[in-house]
């Protein structure tokens, strides 16, 4: 946020697949750039009701709305307005074992996100459990069990430059299962 207020751009916050909206809305609040706009999406009418609560119990209503929406609807995306410029995507796309999917969804936030805006995007390039999460958890498929599809932080960032980002940052834990990644969109 503060490199969109540094290009003196709007900041204009979308989490396309939001959950409840928690770890947006609380990271948001530990932060001195104040957004101009938060548009939280989900699939699930239960997270789209408690995160509209969540947006209103922290008195956000004024900036902040929760929507249902597709997270691999690529006309969906691409036609959100006010156009986002960071958008996010965290713990999506291993949930989905297909990358045609995940370029869909991809390519609804290039359309959506103007040149010199952001994408954080998350991945799980390992988990040392996925057998016990396979045989004990379900996943957002129906009751199917979930596989987790892991790709390397290679096949991942790919996928987001074939999209028309530049990967500029990336964070990972100190186990190597989780990463954070920052990437700009370059001009189309």
């Amino acid at each position: 946020m503060t490199r969109l207020r540094d290009k003196a751009m709007p900041v204009r916050v979308l989490d396309i697949a939001a959950g409840h909206g928690r770890y947006v809305i609380e990271a948001l609040a530990g932060t001195d750039v104040k957004p101009d706009g938060i548009l939280l999406r989900d699939y699930s009418d239960i997270n789209v009701a408690a995160g509209t609560k969540l947006i209103a119990d922290r008195g956000l209503s004024g900036v902040a709305r929760f929507v249902k929406g597709d997270a691999f609807d690529r006309e969906s995306l691409a036609s959100i307005e006010p156009k986002p410029t960071l958008g996010i995507v965290s713990g999506l796309y291993e949930l989905f074992p297909y990358n045609a999917m995940v370029r869909r969804s991809l390519a609804g936030l290039a359309a959506a996100i103007p040149e010199g805006g952001f994408l954080v995007y998350t991945g799980q390039p390992w988990h040392p459990q996925l057998e016990f999460i396979g045989r004990v958890l379900t996943s957002h498929r129906q009751g199917q069990a979930w596989v987790m599809r892991r790709r390397t932080q290679g096949e991942m960032d790919q996928l987001v430059e074939n999209a028309g980002f530049r990967k500029i940052e990336q964070r990972i834990d100190a186990w190597g299962i989780f990463t954070v990644s920052l990437a700009e969109r370059v001009k189309a």
